[in-house]
């Protein structure tokens, strides 16, 4: 920042308009030119406890800025308020020319402003421009006539279309290019921003209590929250433009409070309009001699007549008659019917009511008051002429009171509510009845997501409506209770599915007691039946989708929801869905979703194998006993001729099924356990198998040369003995050939050296290995 710079080169001799681009030739810098030092110790701007997060930078690094302090100062500043409300300020800053500015009203883009321009006849040149329904803009730099009229163009379109967009945007950085500096501000009412500058486009929202700074050149834009700098927004912007150090040459800064105002017509928006000289004394400066005068609605101010900042001058505030706030007092709340000597209650609200007023009740003289509540403010009440006297205190906040009276006789009444020194009037008329309830209601017969309701009429004996009271619908458990309108009735929306439902409607008020009970009929929009199908035939689910009035929900989007995953679909002509299955063999829910009334039914569907009658094998080695599996086709019958995919001990084989539908594997794997997984058609199944030794032998421990004999058990394919079978054993790289004799066991005696030896017996391609332990 400028002034937190060791210093600044600063000369009188330089005097040049920050939104003029012509320089006398007798005005140039020279060597001789002493800087001057400023050091501040005070308050700086800063961007603390502030969030922007939603600011979004364009930068364009192609382009140079060709600033210079002593001819680029003009200075937009804008505090965003609550509810739409803006405070603008603009801050000429340039040497001493004699140009002032001219602030007037005139139509622009189909609305009311105010416009601000230099106070020139040959150029043209607008500084800021206040819209009647609460946009803020200003431009600042060197871009006169044609230039500066463009801008205002592309800035008229934005406001226009309401479209704050980068690619307008971009066409006033354009135009901002050839000067090398200069800033364009546009701000909606919403808080939404844009900004330009020679190289940097920025766009976003204010919240209510921000403000940014828009000087002239990007490097010394600053945002931040206004209340650091003062409570009411408008001393807090000139306070902030103090501080800001933006510029040399400053002079008058224009400030545009746009807020609610009072008149005689009601509340309408308005801008407030202060001048103030900003002579710079918070950043180390003295431009007060360069204060220059200017025109407000055609009335001259001279340049002796605007203070010295943080003093300003009121000037003005400009009513925008077509932008109208909002009713000044409205009722919130109001029970128009009672009984003689009841209580009848009245709620209202003030807004935009700024200045210390008196709201005046004429209550009548049938009505006692009996009790008054406020938010803010005092009451004194005259009670022989029946005036209630509510004093509002100068406050920019809604303020509320509750009356309660009442009234004595029968009839019909009203209350008068007005704000002195304004038209505008607020006006309830009540009853005040004989007692008697008479309460009716009918049978509702609907289809789900249709707009029937429970409607429910409550009279007096007189039949006039009982207006304001409360009938209770007690439906499915629940109570609700619903307000009678002018015409008699209280209505309850029925939401609930498909089904029939008791309502009891009663009425237990200030005229009496009564009740009576209704049925209600909720219709089903939604058909569908649980399916069961083999996988991936042809069999698919189909639901029928109606609309509120029972008729079918044509070409429609509707959804499923099976399995977790959403699936949306279109209906037919006849309002029916389809969704294809192609899920594997188990049981599912589906729920199917009518998008238009937003009713909801689940469905099982049960996807059945088409690889059945496969399970767990034990067999003994080479057995004839084989793995085999059933394929049925879509409709569960043996399938000939189909292609099943057998993995084990992952090996392919490939086999086709017979005229049974049985696809078998022979199974020739050594002794172990094995997982088998049959596949077809994308679906597959898987087993267990257990193939058991034929060859039954142990280790053995023996003493060297005590005769024994090493023993192996043959066995046949269902495991018994297995008399006259060749068994080769090989022990210590000598093979010996021996016979199973009767018992089915084949013998080898070992006649070998103190030691420990390995011995394999091999029989029909398996072998199996034992350990031999031969000691002294």
């Amino acid at each position: 920042m400028f002034f937190k710079k060791s210093f600044i080169i600063f000369t009188l001799l330089i005097m040049l308009l920050c939104c003029f681009n012509a320089v006398n030739a007798s005005d140039n810098v020279t060597a001789d030119d002493e800087p001057i030092l400023i050091e501040n110790n005070e308050i700086t701007l800063d961007n603390s406890e502030i969030n922007f997060d939603d600011e979004i930078i364009y930068v364009n690094s192609d382009t140079t800025s060709k600033f210079d302090i002593n001819t680029s100062e003009c200075c937009s500043f804008i505090i965003q308020e609550a509810n739409g409300e803006t405070v603008y300020a603009f801050r000429q800053d340039a040497p001493l020319n004699g140009f002032g500015v001219k602030i007037n009203t005139q139509q622009w883009n189909g609305a009311t402003v105010l416009k601000q321009e230099i106070d020139t006849k040959n150029t043209y040149f607008f500084h800021s421009i206040v819209t009647e329904d609460g946009w803020v803009m200003g431009q600042g730099g060197s871009q006169y006539d044609s230039d500066s009229r463009a801008i205002e163009r592309i800035a008229g379109s934005i406001y226009t279309s309401k479209d704050i967009s980068y690619d307008s945007l971009k066409k006033i950085q354009n135009i901002l290019y050839d000067y090398g500096y200069g800033h364009f501000v546009i701000k909606a009412p919403d808080g939404r921003y844009g900004m330009v500058f020679v190289n940097t486009i920025l766009t976003g929202t204010l919240s209510p209590g921000q403000y940014i700074i828009i000087p002239n050149e990007y490097e010394y834009y600053v945002k931040g929250n206004y209340k650091k700098y003062g409570s009411d927004p408008v001393s807090a912007i000139i306070n902030i433009c103090s501080y800001d150090d933006s510029g040399l040459n400053r002079r008058n800064l224009y400030t545009y409070d746009y807020k609610p105002h009072e008149t005689e017509n009601g509340v309408f928006y308005g801008a407030d309009v202060f001048v103030t000289n900003d002579n710079g004394h918070n950043v180390g400066l003295d431009t007060s001699d360069i204060v220059t005068h200017f025109y407000y609605k055609g009335t001259y101010y001279p340049a002796s007549s605007v203070p010295e900042n943080p003093g300003k001058l009121y000037v003005g505030t400009h009513i925008f008659t077509k932008q109208y706030a909002g009713k000044a007092i409205e009722l919130t709340k109001a029970q128009t019917n009672t009984v003689p000597g009841g209580e009848l209650s009245l709620s209202y609200r003030v807004n935009h009511i700024f200045t210390q007023r008196n709201v005046i009740f004429d209550l009548h003289e049938n009505a006692d008051l009996v009790k008054v509540s406020t938010s803010a403010g005092s009451y004194d009440y005259d009670s022989n002429a029946h005036l209630l006297y509510w004093h509002l205190p100068a406050s920019n906040q809604a303020k509320d009171i509750s009356i309660v009276i009442k009234p004595k006789e029968t009839g019909n009444y009203d209350v008068h509510a007005f704000i002195e020194a304004m038209y505008e009037s607020c006006d309830v008329s009540y009853n005040v009845l004989n007692s008697g309830a008479n309460l009716q209601s009918g049978n509702v017969d609907k289809y789900k997501g249709g707009s029937e309701r429970v409607v429910a009429s409550l009279f007096n004996d007189d039949g006039i409506p009982l207006t304001g009271e409360k009938v209770a619908f007690n439906i499915n458990g629940q109570t609700y209770y619903r307000e009678v309108n002018g015409d008699g009735a209280a209505s309850l929306a029925v939401n609930l599915g498909p089904g029939e439902y008791d309502v009891k409607v009663s009425y237990n008020g200030a005229f009496g007691q009564n009740q009576t009970s209704v049925k209600v009929k909720v219709k089903t929009t939604l058909f569908a039946d649980d399916i069961v199908k083999y996988y991936k035939n042809d069999t698919q689910f189909y639901a029928s989708f109606l609309d509120t009035n029972g008729k079918p929900l044509k070409n429609s989007n509707v959804n499923f929801n099976i399995n977790g995953i959403f699936y949306t679909r279109t209906t037919d002509e006849n309002g029916v869905a389809k969704l294809n299955i192609n899920l594997s063999p188990n049981k599912y829910i589906i729920t199917s979703i009518n998008s238009k009334t937003g009713e909801r039914i689940s469905n099982t569907i049960t996807v059945k194998p088409v690889l059945v009658e496969n399970h767990d094998l034990v067999k003994y080695y080479r057995n004839e006993s084989k793995y085999s599996v059933k394929v049925l086709d879509g409709q569960g019958n043996p399938l000939n001729g189909a292609s099943v995919t057998f993995n084990i001990n992952g090996v392919l084989y490939k086999r086709s099924s017979d005229e049974n539908g049985i696809a078998s594997l022979s199974i020739n794997l050594p002794p172990g356990n094995y997982i088998i997984t049959a596949s077809y058609n994308g679906v597959s199944v898987s087993n267990n198998i257990k193939v058991l030794t034929r060859l039954v032998s142990s280790d053995m421990v023996m003493r060297y040369n005590d005769g024994s004999k090493f023993k192996v058990t043959v066995l046949d394919g269902v495991g018994q003995i297995s008399p006259g079978e060749n068994v080769t054993f090989n022990i210590n790289g000598v093979f010996y050939n021996r016979t199973a004799e009767s018992d089915g066991i084949a013998k080898l005696s070992i006649n070998l050296l103190p030691g420990k030896y390995i011995i394999t017996s091999s029989w029909n391609n398996y072998s199996k290995s034992n350990t031999i332990t031969v000691r002294e």
